[in-house]
């Protein structure tokens, strides 16, 4: 009696502080869940969900441990689905949720008013590997692989990874270099530096290490022993928090210890908010590796998108990407329709921008009355859009449509973007009002990187209005560009590099409105921003001082590097007196583009 009652005083003590009364209350123990067990809660869960049907509540999760398992046959398996529910509270109590096998987390879909808050996320075989440097040769590498971690046999003198109903070799890219014992990325290191080696001769030399025969990939800096390498068995695998069609949904206080591709994605989803939601390298295992890729990412969404208070770290991609679809039109069909590529995000009732490709500018609209799916010649899914109105010049074959309803806004504050991720720190391209303001920034790659790309994943949403204030940028691009080559993470800390390019001193701008003002920047190379085609760039009030933490290596000499950009302003920054160039290079500008207060700084 005395255990019920305290177990009743904990219960009410939680339902207190989150603001919930007991009428509301579904304890998933009474549906079949025991924490601590390692049974199968995936059932008993969707128990707990019918029984909130027609009401407001609260699934409660006693603290504890929970065990989620692929469903035999399954090609992949969602532990928790949420579909067309209204006003549920899923309450972890700062629970640890196991997953086994091939899973999805959580599928919030045609949902409104979800919060789901206070738990972590694992698997018992994550479906990352790891290794530790102990020789590197001309002819060969050796690994220390923990087996009993991570599972792996060698036949045929190959090497193949275990998991829990999966086996796998390792996957071409995404294998990165971390420095041991912090996990930050190795200093000029972009995915892997050791080619195609992992497809050849594999041997055990001794218990826990693995020779692989080849030579590793010629770079500038090697890769030196101790350090350690993620080996990837896939990429895009399965969502962890997946969120689409929904409305209001609030996620708080959740670690991401792993999640089988992005950690939370959202799309066609309205007000979304992330707070205090970090995917995590679980160092106490001794990982450097947390979701395979993306830690958040979101398409074609509305409202407000609020990211606040998240930490990342080993995540395999980017800290988060916001973006719209650019979708190509590859024929026109009849006086009001068109057929496209990339329409998965459009639905009639859309309201569609035509862009013109030349100029990428936005053009007339257009409402959709109908989509119907096709598929091409080439294999290819296309789609039929018929409208209500007859098309305008502009929708032609070549030029693209760009969904105008689904776009968000975004605020992003009090986050830290560490140097212990692949890639960069955050990706945004969306028309509607941007606020990047208290964060600390210390990435690999570029810390932002907004873009507007035609030509390789077309990622939308030309900005308008974007202000980056008030951050930390620390020792940005230590695997930055050394080339000029797009996919070497970024030509400065603060990237904007559309794929539009400007031809000469009167091409119109991809970009507008973007004001970088009142941030420190502490640089251990020159380049602080490189910004391509935007009218109404501000770079105001910042400071910025110079370290010695890395030897310079980026190919971008000058400080800002302006391609094409109209009415600049650049005034009341402060430079410490050895920042390397206090120089400004423009192209495609005239000099009345560029207005400059900075008596210290010289235009190229």
């Amino acid at each position: 009696m005395k255990t019920i009652l305290r177990y009743a005083i904990a219960l009410y003590a939680i339902l207190v502080g989150v603001g919930v009364s007991a009428q509301q209350i579904i304890n998933i123990t009474d549906f079949g869940a025991t924490p601590n067990t390692r049974e199968d809660c995936r059932e008993a869960f969707a128990r707990a969900v019918e029984a909130c049907e027609g009401r407001d509540a609260t699934i409660v999760f006693p603290k504890g441990e929970y065990h989620f398992y692929q469903v035999a046959g399954e090609q992949r398996t969602t532990a928790m689905r949420l579909h067309r529910a209204k006003n549920i509270t899923i309450e972890g109590s700062g629970s640890e949720f196991v997953f086994h096998g091939n899973m999805g987390i959580m599928t919030i879909e045609h949902c409104e008013n979800i919060t789901v808050r206070n738990l972590s996320t694992d698997w018992e075989r994550t479906y990352i590997s790891q290794g530790e440097f102990v020789e590197v040769a001309d002819d060969h590498i050796d690994l220390r692989i923990d087996g009993e971690v991570y599972p792996y046999k060698i036949e045929n003198e190959r090497i193949t990874f275990i998991g829990e109903g999966w086996t796998a070799g390792v996957h071409d890219s995404y294998m990165n270099i971390h420095e041991n014992p912090s996990g930050e990325i190795a200093y000029r290191t972009r995915d892997s530096h050791t080619g195609n080696i992992f497809k050849g001769k594999a041997e055990q030399i001794a218990p826990d290490i693995v020779r692989f025969y080849g030579k590793p990939t010629p770079r500038e800096v090697a890769v030196k022993p101790g350090q350690i390498i993620t080996l990837y068995h896939g990429t895009y695998i399965t969502t962890g928090f997946e969120i689409g069609n929904s409305k209001n949904t609030l996620l708080e206080n959740i670690t991401l210890y792993h999640a089988l591709s992005t950690g939370v994605y959202g799309y066609r989803s309205e007000n979304i908010t992330l707070r205090k939601v970090s995917a995590t390298a679980r160092r106490e295992k001794g990982r450097v590796f947390s979701t395979v890729a993306d830690a958040s990412h979101f398409t074609c969404c509305r409202g407000e998108i609020l990211i606040d208070g998240c930490a990342h770290t080993g995540q395999g991609d980017d800290f988060i990407n916001v973006r719209g679809v650019y979708s190509r039109i590859t024929g026109v069909e009849s006086e009001n329709s068109v057929r496209a590529l990339r329409g998965w995000f459009i639905e009639p009732g859309d309201t569609l921008w035509c862009v013109d490709h030349t100029t990428v500018s936005r053009r007339e609209e257009l409402v959709v009355k109908s989509k119907r799916y096709l598929r091409n010649e080439n294999g290819e899914d296309e789609y039929l859009i018929e409208f209500t109105s007859p098309l305008p010049s502009t929708a032609k074959q070549g030029n693209f449509l760009e969904n105008k309803s689904w776009t968000p806004s975004l605020t992003i504050r009090n986050c830290r973007f560490e140097k212990r991720n692949r890639a960069r720190g955050m990706l945004v391209t969306t028309p509607k009002k941007v606020l990047v303001e208290n964060n600390y920034f210390n990435t690999a790659g570029t810390a932002i990187l907004i873009e507007g790309d035609l030509d390789h994943w077309y990622e939308s949403g030309a900005h308008t209005n974007l202000i980056i204030r008030n951050n930390i940028f620390e020792n940005c691009s230590t695997s930055g560009c050394e080339t000029g080559n797009r996919w070497e993470w970024g030509e400065a800390p603060i990237t904007i590099s559309p794929s539009y390019r400007p031809t000469s001193a009167d091409s119109p701008a991809y970009h507008h409105g973007i004001t970088i003002e009142n941030n420190r920047f502490l640089c251990f190379d020159a380049p602080v921003v490189f910004a391509r085609s935007v009218d109404g760039l501000r770079f105001v009030g910042n400071r910025l001082k110079r370290t010695n933490d890395y030897e310079p290596f980026l190919w971008q000499r000058s400080n800002l590097y302006l391609d094409g950009c109209r009415n600049v302003v650049v005034e009341r920054n402060r430079f410490s007196r050895d920042f390397p160039a206090k120089l400004i290079e423009i192209k495609h500008m005239r000099p009345t583009d560029l207005k400059l207060s900075q008596r210290e700084m010289k235009v190229e």
